[in-house]
């Protein structure tokens, strides 16, 4: 359990959001992604645009989704 731990305090807020959306069927609103990172969107934002710009993510309005 105490490894679990550690794994979790040393994932990437990109990992965090990529598993985040995994685990909501691939999609997810953006205010609701903020909530779950516990993140300021003016944090959270850049992060969302550099997953987009990787093509791992898309964003639509107000709904991320997993590509």
């Amino acid at each position: 359990m105490e490894i679990r731990e550690m794994t979790s305090l040393s994932q990437s807020n990109r990992d965090r959001i990529l598993w985040i959306l995994a685990s909501s069927n691939g999609k997810l609103e953006r205010s609701r992604l903020r909530k779950r990172m516990a993140m300021k969107y003016v944090d959270l934002d850049p992060i969302l645009l550099k997953l987009a710009r990787e093509g791992k993510i898309r964003i639509y309005e107000e709904i991320i989704s997993l590509i």
